[in-house]
């Protein structure tokens, strides 16, 4: 769900901001509908688009793909206030990236089918960034008939205005706010905050974090009150981007209506006007709001990888790691199985001695403080347990391409070769270029303006409160340090909308008191997820009428961190089809004590599904377990999927 502390946060992004987008799976045919744009950055198209409060496509990241097409649909920043009623009303450019349907394929069917939009989670999560490394997959999964669109929500990458507390306010009206000099600061005080460590790392390390994280959300009041009417920090809220989803689809109908009738656009389609969408993570809150909302706009909803929504709208997240400590378990346990091919495993090791070998080497991070000379930067390294804390809980989110390279890395601290860890650890100078990226805007407050807006009311915790918060959380997980941490961002946030919406009363819906929506959720969960735990998606699947429920029997943050063929033919049947699976029964209020459809993943740390030697029914069956294999690689380096890029591609650094 939500990122990793601020300092984690921060050097994978800047990582990332150097990287290159990874070639999608597949490949789809392109459609008409567009404009030519002028030759400018393929990296960044959106400075050459034109926002429009109506759909028009532009080619674009033809160096991913040539079929890719982008749009900046215009919508109102605060819909009491739309875009008819007065011309300079503040508005909101939504950035939407397009991969269509492949126009001969899609031309034999008696009408389009609705498109699908992603969500990636976070908040903060880009979908624009998700649909580029997934959207051909998707494709894969459900037909190359089935158009994907990822878009940025309001105040996220390239969707405009970029919540961004630290640009300093424009020199005049219409003048461009110092983005560069902001994410300078913004990484400079990440950089002098890190020293602090955990809330547990000395006995005033909660105090000073906490004064951290009021310090920014001042900032962004003051931000707030500069900007006044046009500022995004207040309109963010998972409401407002439910509203946004209305608007795409509205527009998306629009578009259609207006291509060439002679293409048989004017036939029923069971979607038609309505979503068709697949969340993950925070995505599923987005999900479940928008259905809240819009009950007879779902179309079809995949909600993987639950968030209860109850809980999420509280003060401090105390169930969700639920499970996580189990997961770690797991890594003993598949490691104790797949012997010397873990590289943490001595001969005859039981779980239980791994386990041991884990917590001697992080209680050695304490008492005796591993430092280094950066084999390649030069300069000292300071190995602090809170690093690999953060480290380790960000690989409990995708265990089957993690766990071997985890274990690799435990084993490096084992035997004291601390050196190879440099790989974990940014040069400084790359920070100089932080403001030339087309990612840049990645560097954002999205995720602190979206999550603090949907309390339920704003956050005033005490230190006492905060530690008794963080004592209650700690009986359930030793990552509780690290999801504090995240809490604390909305410590003293103040910056509410004028025309606040009461949020949803999602208490008021049980079993007995269910939302009927025009087409049944489709909720989907691993058994152990790190951070939404199966009990939430039993109880939100219990919220909306016929709902169905796939468990899928592995470990890891969304079903697609392992690869199912039985989840994805319920997922495809349920897309392609309308087949939903049974709602749960339950016996009560004991969420897990009922039954519900499960499914067998087909692979596990240290044993992966070789497509190349698994035997599968047919041709169609091993194609879409490719794609799915395509999205588990994708999702693993989305910066808001939790790890994010430093921790995951560090680690296979150390592997080359």
């Amino acid at each position: 769900m939500a990122r990793l502390g601020v300092a984690a946060t921060i050097a994978g992004l800047v990582f990332f901001l150097f990287s290159h987008v990874r070639p999608p799976w597949g490949s789809s045919s392109a459609s008409p509908g567009h404009r030519e744009l002028p030759a400018g950055d393929p990296a960044n198209p959106w400075e050459s688009i034109t926002p429009s409060s109506e759909l028009e496509w532009h080619p674009c990241y033809g160096h991913v793909n040539p079929s890719f097409q982008c749009a900046r649909l215009t919508v109102p920043l605060d819909y009491n206030d739309p875009l008819s009623q007065t011309c300079g009303s503040p508005k909101v450019h939504i950035a939407l990236t397009l991969l269509p349907a492949n126009k001969a394929t899609s031309a034999a069917r008696p009408h389009p089918r609705s498109p699908m939009l992603i969500n990636p989670g976070g908040p903060g999560g880009s979908g624009v960034m998700a649909a580029l490394g997934m959207a051909s997959a998707l494709q894969a999964i459900f037909g190359d008939d089935q158009p994907i669109i990822g878009f940025d929500p309001r105040g996220i990458g390239a969707t405009t205005p970029v919540a961004d507390c630290w640009a300093p306010p424009p020199a005049c009206d219409g003048c461009p706010e110092d983005v560069g000099r902001g994410l300078m600061h913004r990484v400079e005080w990440a950089n002098m905050n890190q020293a602090y460590g955990g809330i547990n790392s000395s006995n005033i390390a909660l105090q000073f974090i906490n004064a951290g994280h009021r310090a920014i959300n001042n900032l962004c009041v003051e931000k707030d009150g500069t900007l006044g009417g046009k500022s995004i920090l207040g309109h963010a809220t998972t409401a407002h981007v439910a509203r946004d989803m209305v608007s795409i689809v509205d527009a998306w109908e629009r578009w259609v209506d207006g291509q060439d009738k002679s293409e048989s656009h004017t036939e029923l389609n069971p979607t038609k006007g309505r979503l068709v969408y697949w969340g993950f993570s925070y995505g599923t809150y987005l999900g479940a709001t928008f259905a809240s909302m819009f009950p007879d706009r779902v179309g079809r909803l995949l909600l993987d990888g639950v968030v209860d929504a109850e809980h999420y709208a509280a003060p401090v997240w105390r169930d969700s790691l639920y499970d996580t400590d189990k997961i770690l378990g797991r890594f003993f346990q598949y490691c104790a199985e797949a012997g010397f091919e873990c590289q943490l495993y001595r001969a005859g090791d039981k779980p239980a001695d791994l386990g041991q070998r884990y917590r001697s080497i992080m209680d050695g991070l304490t008492t005796n403080p591993a430092t280094f000379t950066h084999p390649e930067y030069f300069f000292p390294v300071l190995i602090q347990p809170h690093m690999i804390e953060q480290l380790v809980f960000g690989v409990l989110y995708s265990p089957i391409a993690s766990f071997p390279v985890l274990a690799m890395l435990l084993n490096l601290m084992h035997e004291k070769k601390y050196e190879a860890l440099g790989a974990l650890v940014q040069d400084a100078k790359i920070m100089c270029l932080v403001g030339d990226s087309p990612s840049a805007s990645l560097l954002n407050d999205a995720q602190r303006a979206i999550m603090c807006g949907d309390k339920t009311s704003p956050v005033n915790l005490t230190l006492a409160e905060i530690r008794s918060e963080h004592a209650a959380m700690a009986e359930t997980s030793q990552f509780a340090d690290v999801m504090i941490n995240v809490m604390l961002q909305c410590n003293g946030w103040s910056v509410l909308p004028p025309h606040r919406s009461p949020p949803t009363p999602w208490a008021r819906y049980t079993a007995e008191n269910q939302i009927a929506t025009a087409f049944p959720i489709l909720f989907l969960s691993n058994t152990l997820d790190p951070v939404t735990p199966l009990v939430a998606a039993v109880k939100m699947s219990l919220k909306f009428r016929r709902a169905g429920l796939v468990e899928q029997k592995a470990e890891g943050h969304c079903t697609v961190s392992a690869v199912s063929r039985c989840t994805a033919r319920a997922v495809r049947n349920y897309v392609l089809r309308g087949e939903v699976p049974p709602a749960p029964e339950v016996d009560g209020g004991d969420y897990l004590g009922g039954s519900w459809t499960t499914c067998e993943a087909d692979e596990r740390p240290w044993k992966r599904l070789e497509a190349d030697v698994f035997a599968f029914e047919d041709d169609d069956e091993r194609r879409v377990v490719e794609a799915f294999q395509a999205v588990q690689s994708v999702v693993e380096r989305l910066p808001q999927w939790g790890q994010g890029p430093p921790t995951f591609e560090g680690l296979r650094a150390l592997r080359e």
